[in-house]
């Protein structure tokens, strides 16, 4: 399973290297629109909240957020209450902020591998200032849209965390926590340094599956894995929209709201958010490594969140 897997991977690596060869002048501009979706958008939210939180960890905050939250994340998640503050931080700052905070946590030994697979099947959600600002206000035109799509998308990540209490060994790493302090010379050097790095991870990766999605437009790949979905919802751009969603999900989105502003594609739109997007899931899997999270919960848990978010929005609307 592992060679087919890698032999897909190295195919599909030189269908690229022939596409980009073939058509420069398309997909050039294609990787340099993504590039410039992460210099202005990403960029600018991220590395703020990285540098925070990577500051915050340093500085003990995580020791504060484990005495308040620790017994509830106990009895509920089965987690140690530091990941009250990954919870939290993934929340307000969006992808992939959770993840590498659990990396993080991991790292410093705060938490064990079973916790931080836990913990990742809650602390994997988008944040408010995507979701209401630019899904709901910029394209839904509807602030209405927006605060729904956040409470469904938020509650789909709680139930999730719920639903994989389950998984694992019971210990809690509490007992670590005085561990926590950075005993770096400087600490603010080390807190930009990783911040730097791991936002320029996630621009590597904005960069490819932009240009990824932009191809497979192209060729009209994306239109033909939406025909076995148009023939069973009657509609074509909601189907192009969903596969395409599932790949990037801010482009899905916006094709979602050309379609109209109703409780179906609002709720769509909560589950692709959900789901996140390859290019998403991808990111958070290279952090989530590094704290040995199981993949295929983690891959699991999305399934389950898109599917729970989509739901429970419909429910709602």
């Amino acid at each position: 399973m592992k060679k087919f897997f890698n032999f897909l991977v190295i195919a599909l690596c030189l269908l690229v290297a022939v596409a980009l060869a073939i058509k420069p002048d398309v997909f050039v501009s294609s990787a340099l629109n993504g590039i410039k979706l992460w210099a202005i958008i990403v960029l600018p939210a991220l590395l703020p909240f990285f540098f925070l939180t990577a500051l915050a960890s340093a500085l003990g905050l995580t020791r504060t957020t484990a005495k308040i939250a620790g017994k509830p994340f106990s009895e509920i998640f089965r987690t140690s209450g530091v990941c009250a503050y990954a919870f939290i931080t993934s929340v307000l700052s969006g992808y992939p902020v959770g993840a590498k905070i659990i990396s993080d946590l991991k790292t410093q030994g705060l938490i064990s591998s079973d916790e931080a697979t836990r913990a990742a099947t809650l602390c994997s959600t988008s944040g408010p200032l995507f979701i209401m600002g630019s899904v709901g206000y910029g394209m839904f035109s509807s602030k209405n849209a927006g605060v729904k799509i956040l409470v469904c998308h938020v509650l789909s990540a709680v139930i999730c965390g719920l639903i994989f209490r389950f998984y694992g060994k019971r210990e809690i790493s509490d007992n670590r926590l005085i561990h926590a302090l950075n005993d770096a010379d400087n600490i603010l050097y080390d807190c930009v340094y990783s911040s730097v790095i791991s936002v320029a991870v996630v621009g590597g990766f904005i960069c490819v599956f932009y240009l990824f999605a932009d191809m497979l437009e192209y060729f009209g790949v994306i239109a033909f894995l939406a025909k076995p979905l148009a023939a069973i919802i009657k509609n074509e751009r909601l189907a192009s929209a969903v596969v395409g969603g599932a790949i990037e999900c801010t482009r899905g989105c916006k094709l979602l709201s050309l379609c109209g502003t109703n409780k179906i594609t609002v709720s769509l739109a909560c589950g692709l958010i959900s789901f996140g997007g390859v290019s998403v899931i991808v990111q958070s899997i290279a952090f989530l490594k590094k704290a040995k999270v199981k993949t295929g919960i983690f891959l699991s848990s999305k399934i389950i969140q898109t599917i729970t978010a989509f739901t429970v929005c419909l429910l709602l609307y």
